[in-house]
């Protein structure tokens, strides 16, 4: 009786993880309409005020939920958090900049070459099996990748695209460090990308000469990112990991 529990349970969740992950994919198209509505703000400060609605609205569930500080949490994994969190601020910043420098378009497809990405690092870091099939198709993609971005070539498109290839190796390192540490709780690896987020994009507005006060509608659509992001993290704790 506790095997057939368990097993249904299992289904739910897997369902439940289907959901959410195409939840999120629909979440992460709209960023680029919402970056297009940005007046102003360039990569750097879009990314300091939504790292700060991010954390703070993170900070707030953590307590609702558990009752207790993230910062306990990110103590008890240890490393994977920490990579996991490294890799988020890599794909946000790429995926910011490269939507502001080609096409949404291109960058989204450029985007989708994240799991291809992450089955390779899989395969070299945690050493899991990729099936043949996979290996033609990511062979297919670093085609269609190739012809892409030759065709940018000579024009601030191609570092749009580059940009949008780093954010996909961030999107897949994150994932692989998810992977590394799936027996805990990894939401709190978004809430810490947040806090990195912050004070790399807050020192780089600094250093660069940049104002950190936006207006009000750069301000109000970078914070509203924020919040977008922690919905797209629910696959986290969802049952795909």
């Amino acid at each position: 009786m506790t095997s057939i529990s368990t097993r249904a349970h299992s289904a739910d969740a897997h369902k439940h993880g289907v959901l959410f992950v195409f939840a999120a994919g629909v979440l992460w198209s709209t960023v680029g309409i919402g970056i297009r509505m940005i007046d102003d703000a360039v990569v750097w400060q879009i990314l300091l005020y939504r790292s700060i609605s991010m954390s703070l609205f993170l900070y707030i569930l953590f307590r609702m939920r558990s009752g207790e500080s993230p910062f306990v949490q990110i103590r008890r994994i240890g490393s994977p958090v920490v990579v996991a969190g490294l890799s988020l601020v890599a794909a946000y910043s790429g995926g910011i900049y490269s939507i502001q420098n080609t096409s949404v378009a291109n960058a989204m497809l450029l985007f989708a070459t994240a799991p291809f990405m992450a089955a390779v690092l899989g395969w070299i870091v945690l050493r899991e099996r990729v099936r043949f099939a996979t290996w033609i198709a990511i062979v297919v993609a670093i085609g269609g990748i190739a012809i892409m971005v030759a065709d940018k070539s000579g024009s601030v498109a191609l570092k749009g695209s580059l940009a949008a290839l780093g954010s996909a190796f961030g999107f897949a390192a994150f994932t692989v460090a998810l992977r590394w540490g799936r027996t805990g709780e990894m939401l709190p690896a978004v809430f810490l990308s947040g806090l990195f987020a912050f004070a790399i994009t807050l020192a780089i507005c600094f250093g660069l000469g940049l104002s950190v006060v936006l207006s009000p509608n750069d301000g109000f659509i970078s914070m509203g990112m924020g919040g977008a992001s922690r919905c797209r993290s629910d696959p986290l704790h969802a049952g795909l990991t």
